[in-house]
């Protein structure tokens, strides 16, 4: 929302009242971009006053905060044609675009041009490239940048090493994600923060190493940094990974303990983590427990919980969820129909089976 003392210049802007300078068009552009980016972006193209560097890095933010990265593309060529020479933060915003878009050779090369043109590489601008050469599946390109950040003088905070693992994490090098987490931030004295660990437990995660994740959020609580509920949505789909149910069900517990409310895909990862071991009733409770807590349920969440009762062998607790989803207007896709057809067939419900085969066909 735009803050009050606000108000008078924004209708002043839209109703051609006395004259705005640039400064007041910036003030009204960086008040809207965080919450109300396509206004901020709206009051940018009826600018009556020249636009400026801060003009342009506020708009391209106000973009990327739409989720419009080729807008903010687009932006920066703008600022360009009009002879506003880009500072760091134009270039910084312009490859977090890039990382956005996929288009990590783009990114490089506004990396490059930074260089050509004596404009400043931070911290910032390394992280982003780091980040978009990962999004990219450049996982050479990311660690040779990592690498070179010691060299060039640039120091590396908990962001740049998140993103490095998140890095090493996408290319299935996750073990390689830990030892950054593990030995190269204690080596250089960068104390790991939330986003770090996060980072950390997800590679963990996506290398079922699910005591290695819990190791690391012991870590967290020993060394004082606050676990989120993104941490212990990691820390559970790691278990969920590993079969290892109980535990699960033992970190959903610590984090209502902790006042955080599980979300989606806490409670998604939770029923998974049940459903691999076949504990539909289990399952089937958190499913409960999310509808009792307001918690939003889609079609990932009940798949789950319909493939635990299928490995479950309760049959007719699948048939009961699969009716449950239509009632709720949840969306049912090839996962949910596979899962009730082999629930029914496991207990000899054939004409069943037969039948949720027919709908998956007229569903098609």
């Amino acid at each position: 929302m735009l803050p009050p003392i606000l108000l008078p210049l924004l209708w002043a802007a839209s109703h051609g009242g006395a004259p705005l300078s640039t400064r007041h068009y910036n003030l009204i552009i960086a008040a809207c971009a965080p919450h109300a980016p396509a206004r901020a972006l709206e009051v940018v193209e009826r600018m009556a006053a020249p636009r400026n560097a801060v003009t342009y890095n506020t708009a391209m933010a106000a973009a990327l905060n739409g989720k419009d990265p080729a807008r903010s593309l687009q932006l920066f060529d703008e600022m360009t044609a009009a002879g506003v020479a880009p500072t760091t933060i134009s270039f910084n915003t312009a490859i977090d675009a890039c990382a956005k878009l996929g288009d990590w050779e783009k990114a490089l090369e506004f990396f490059r041009r930074m260089e050509a043109q004596g404009v400043e590489r931070t911290t910032v601008t390394y992280t982003a490239l780091i980040n978009a050469c990962g999004e990219g599946y450049q996982l050479d390109k990311a660690m040779a940048l990592f690498t070179y950040m010691e060299v060039a003088g640039v120091p590396r905070n908990q962001i740049t090493y998140a993103v490095a693992i998140n890095a090493c994490t996408r290319n299935r090098q996750w073990e390689l994600g830990l030892q950054l987490m593990q030995a190269e931030m204690g080596r250089k004295g960068v104390p790991p923060d939330t986003v770090a660990y996060n980072a950390a437990i997800s590679a963990c995660e996506k290398g079922r190493a699910w005591e290695a994740a819990l190791a690391l959020l012991g870590q967290m609580r020993r060394g004082g940094v606050r676990a989120s509920a993104v941490t212990y949505g990691a820390a559970i789909a790691a278990c969920e990974k590993g079969r290892q149910w109980r535990r699960a069900l033992e970190l959903l517990g610590q984090m209502r303990e902790a006042r955080l409310r599980p979300n989606t895909i806490v409670y998604s990862a939770a029923i998974a983590a049940c459903g691999s071991a076949g504990q539909w009733a289990a399952a089937c409770a958190l499913l409960d427990e999310m509808g009792a807590l307001k918690v939003s349920r889609n079609t990932i969440t009940y798949n789950s919980a319909i493939q635990a009762c299928e490995r479950g062998h309760a049959w007719r607790e699948a048939v009961a969820l699969f009716d449950r989803m239509g009632e709720a207007g949840v969306e049912r896709d090839t996962i949910t129909f596979n899962a009730v057809v082999r629930a029914c067939e496991r207990a000899g419900q054939w004409s069943l089976a037969l039948d949720f085969m027919r709908q998956m066909e007229k569903a098609r």
